[in-house]
């Protein structure tokens, strides 16, 4: 009986379409490249009307805040290309699903650099997670230097001369292998901590989310699916057409449209 109750619950679309949504999945934490400005990320940011384009460095944590003029492929193109003309060509850019990033334009832009690009999920922000937490640090910064009337730029200087807790260097240090002259006194050399301590603290952090994760099956190309849409927790019926990454999957609806999903918002769908 329990079993018939089960295979009944299984192919009842109603029952699946209306489903709790996915446990998260474990931590998979970005290999942030053996040095400066190999691996980035980036994002648009708005603040009091403006836009500006927020670029990470993944090794160092080093921050570029660019206003810009227009929020267009071309004019982002131009501000990543200044700062690769000046820190170098990086191997990965990781961003989000934005027009400016999605556009033939960028994919041109990334080519010919020789940049393999990587788009965040829909939905799932935490692909481009250091990118996402940079933005809410500049978000904050500028926010407390307009309402105090201090220069942002001073504060940017002392934000990439802040250490990092889990190894003790700052971003400038990282990323230029030297302590920049800035306004604030420095009493003492600062004693970084040792590098085996920094992976100590990481897998602190990654240890204490697993607690409540679990890592999902992996799906086949051709494989019926549900999968849902970011701020909808219903279910959709439909089919995986491909496999992008470990975890990113295109999704072909059955009523049309082709969708780039996380595996988190995604689920097998029996059908009868």
């Amino acid at each position: 009986m329990a079993a018939e109750i089960k295979q009944m619950s299984d192919t009842c679309t109603a029952c699946q379409e209306n489903k709790p949504s996915n446990q998260r999945e474990t931590l998979w934490p970005h290999y942030e490249g053996k040095g400066p400005w190999e691996k980035v990320g980036t994002d648009l940011m708005e603040i009091q009307g403006r836009t500006y384009l927020i670029t990470v460095d993944y090794f160092s944590n080093w921050i570029e805040a660019d206003l810009l003029t227009t929020s267009t492929s071309t004019e982002v193109i131009r501000k990543l290309k200044a700062h690769f003309a000046r820190f170098g060509v990086p191997k990965v850019l990781i961003s989000d699903c934005g027009h400016q990033y999605t556009s033939h334009e960028f994919a041109v832009f990334t080519n010919r650099w020789n940049i393999s690009h990587i788009r965040s999920d829909p939905g799932h922000p935490k692909a481009n997670g250091k990118a996402e937490v940079t933005v809410k640090t500049i978000k904050n910064m500028m926010r407390k230097t307009i309402g105090t009337g201090d220069d942002q730029y001073e504060a940017l200087l002392e934000l990439r001369n802040t250490p990092k807790q889990e190894c003790g260097y700052s971003p400038a240090q990282l990323c230029l292998n030297r302590i920049p002259r800035s306004l604030l006194p420095l009493n003492k050399p600062l004693e970084p901590e040792s590098y085996t301590e920094g992976l100590s603290h990481r897998y602190t952090i990654k240890k204490h989310y697993d607690k409540r994760a679990r890592d999902l099956p992996r799906l086949s190309v051709d494989q019926n699916v549900y999968f849902q849409s970011p701020g909808n927790n219903d279910w959709r019926p439909g089919k995986i057409i491909m496999r992008n990454s470990e975890r990113s999957y295109t999704v072909k609806g059955t009523t049309g449209g082709t969708y780039v999903r996380n595996r988190v918002h995604i689920r097998p769908r029996n059908v009868p």
